[in-house]
């Protein structure tokens, strides 16, 4: 069963180490609809299993 996880950052122009982990599930809708959130952050990445299924969002 994969893993989801949301990373978000406040900065326009992140590097990888800029990214914090948000939220970890195994519901890919969940994660989903998190990653297109934007509340408190610039931008939000999503992963699947380490991953990056989709990049600043």
């Amino acid at each position: 069963m994969p893993t989801y996880r949301v990373y978000g950052t406040a900065k326009a122009s992140p590097a990888d180490t800029d990214w914090e982990l948000l939220v970890e599930t195994p519901d890919p809708v969940k994660a989903t609809e998190l990653v297109h959130e934007s509340e408190g952050t610039f931008w939000r990445r999503l992963t699947e299993d380490g991953h990056v299924v989709l990049d600043r969002v």
